[in-house]
């Protein structure tokens, strides 16, 4: 009876190790529920057992110290390292990262963009826009994806403070591939004239395409070591071309539809959209003459199609006497040309004359993750600080305080002698503007307020300004017409062409012939599916 017994209390032994060991290897596991509250005891109390605060739920992890790459557009300041080594500071506390700036110039960006893509070169951020291939690298994968979930848990600040309209704007497919620019952007453009070469030629005023041609009419034949207007780089061969085009096609009620490169506009006030390309209108064998006629009385250099400065950089060396430029360049370039030239006497004018400013999407600019990057996650939480954090959005927009501006109450600063190496907003940091930080130059451009006031009652947004084309089924096409847009296009638009009725024709038959009409057509159906929706 004994023996029994024993055998009993050595099973039952067996039996509660074994449950021990199972509600240990429990415990581990993921998917164990909360404990049930403990039993009372007889007296009605709780057991007395040791308990401790529930730790905070664990962030991104930013143990591994990671070193970004980031290209931007634009020729680099020279005080760009000295700029970036004081964000990196901040970047390296806050979240173990640090950035590596590169640069594609003005004159190499339109060729090197796609290319890196494929390259296999490690990258992680990007400036891209409406303009400068968002909708065709977010089409081909080349953008990683930024969900909500994303922006709550890597970008907090952005996820707080983004425009929602900004958020649905970058929408390509129903995903976001951008993070839009938290800033309310209207572009305009301006003349930038020498007012001491207008006094001494009795010129008085630089607001239209009649008087700029006046004033350089002088320039020529009194100022021959001068070139009138050195335009000539990527960043600015069709400057003069789109102020005249834009006057023109608004006259003539035409709106720009479709990627830039295809050269697309349709009736703006028509119900269904009828695209065609800029050739196949009268007013582009207009526009095109005028600008020969400009180019043949020595308004810019027979070297313009060659030449890799832009015409702001002309301007402030003493080798052009006007500049054509957005208003927002406007402002850096008006303050570093009154410095150390006051004896110019330097005079900005409207040039937008009939054609009203753009009131831009919010995808103007932006700052994208490439889909390939090892750390995507760590580079939007670096997009996060250089779009919200004031100090470092500061440093990215307007260099180093106190070398290179200094505040001028909450919302405005002074530019310093050496921001000449670091200029207001120009440093392609447009991608990360932010409303909440923004400031303005004090003691600018003197009739700025009222242009400012003029363009804002004028403003208004292009008919397809949100419209996203899905180009998968005419990639090959647009390739094709991208690099007829590089050379034969970008050769009438500078005025280079001795017969331009003939030069035009043969654009379109090569235009024609890489499959324009395809993707016109693809354009159109998008389009009115666009229209009527909206």
């Amino acid at each position: 009876m004994k023996r029994k017994t024993n055998r009993i209390l050595s099973l039952l032994l067996a039996l509660i190790m074994c449950v021990s060991v199972l509600t240990a290897c429990g415990g581990d596991t993921p998917a164990q529920k909360d404990p049930a509250p403990p039993a009372n005891t007889d007296d009605g109390k709780a057991p007395d057992t040791q308990t401790s605060e529930p730790s905070e739920p664990a962030g991104p992890d930013i143990s591994k110290a990671v070193t970004l790459t980031m290209y931007l557009i634009g020729d680099r300041p020279v005080d760009n390292d000295e700029v970036f080594e004081k964000i990196n500071e901040r970047l390296k506390a806050e979240i173990n990262a640090t950035i590596d700036v590169k640069f594609m110039s003005w004159s190499e960006y339109e060729s090197k963009y796609p290319l890196i893509f494929a390259s296999g070169e490690e990258w992680d951020i990007i400036y891209t826009a409406d303009w400068c291939f968002y909708n065709a690298q977010a089409t081909k994968q080349g953008f990683w994806e930024i969900t909500r979930e994303d922006l709550e848990t890597y970008a907090p600040m952005t996820a707080e403070t983004m425009y929602p309209e900004a958020w649905e704007q970058a929408k390509v497919g129903g995903k976001v591939y951008m993070l839009p620019m938290n800033y309310k952007e209207i572009t305009s453009y301006v003349y930038m004239a020498r007012g001491d070469l207008m006094d001494k030629y009795s010129i008085t005023s630089v607001s239209s395409l009649d008087e700029a041609e006046a004033y350089m009419d002088a320039i020529v034949q009194n100022e021959p070591g001068m070139i009138p207007l050195d335009v000539g780089s990527d960043y600015d061969k069709q400057f003069v071309f789109d102020r005249m085009w834009k006057q023109a096609s608004c006259q003539a009620g035409l709106t720009e539809v479709g990627p830039w490169q295809v050269m697309a506009c349709t009736k703006e006030d028509e119900s269904a959209a009828n695209v065609t390309g800029h050739y196949d209108q009268d007013i582009f064998e207009e526009v095109v003459t005028r600008l020969k006629d400009w180019k043949d009385r020595g308004f810019w250099s027979k070297n313009a199609v060659v030449n890799t400065q832009n015409n702001t950089e002309s301007f402030q060396a003493g080798r052009s006497a006007l500049a054509l430029m957005n208003a927002n360049t406007a402002k850096s370039v008006y303050a570093a040309v009154t410095a150390d030239h006051p004896e110019w006497d330097v005079r900005v004018f409207d040039a937008q004359e009939d054609a009203p400013p753009v009131l831009n999407s919010y995808l103007a600019n932006g700052m994208s993750i490439f889909s390939k990057s090892q750390y995507p996650e760590r580079a939007l939480m670096a997009l996060d600080y250089l779009r919200n954090d004031k100090e470092v959005n500061s440093l990215f927009c307007y260099g180093i305080e106190g070398k290179h501006w200094e505040a001028s109450g909450d919302n405005a600063l002074v530019s310093l002698p050496d921001s000449a190496n670091y200029a207001y907003d120009s440093n392609c940091n447009w991608g990360v503007r932010n409303d909440d930080n923004w400031r303005v130059i004090e003691g600018g451009i003197p009739n700025l307020p009222e242009l400012t006031a003029k363009w804002q009652e004028s403003a208004r947004s292009n008919l397809f300004q949100t419209f996203v084309f899905d180009d998968a089924e005419v990639k090959n096409e647009i390739a094709a017409m991208g690099e007829i847009f590089n050379t034969d296009y970008k050769l009438l638009t500078l005025g280079f062409t001795d017969d331009p009725a003939g030069d035009i024709a043969k654009l379109r038959d090569k235009m024609e012939a890489a499959g324009a009409n395809k993707v016109y057509a693809a354009l159109q159906d998008q389009a009115n599916a666009f229209l009527a929706a909206n």
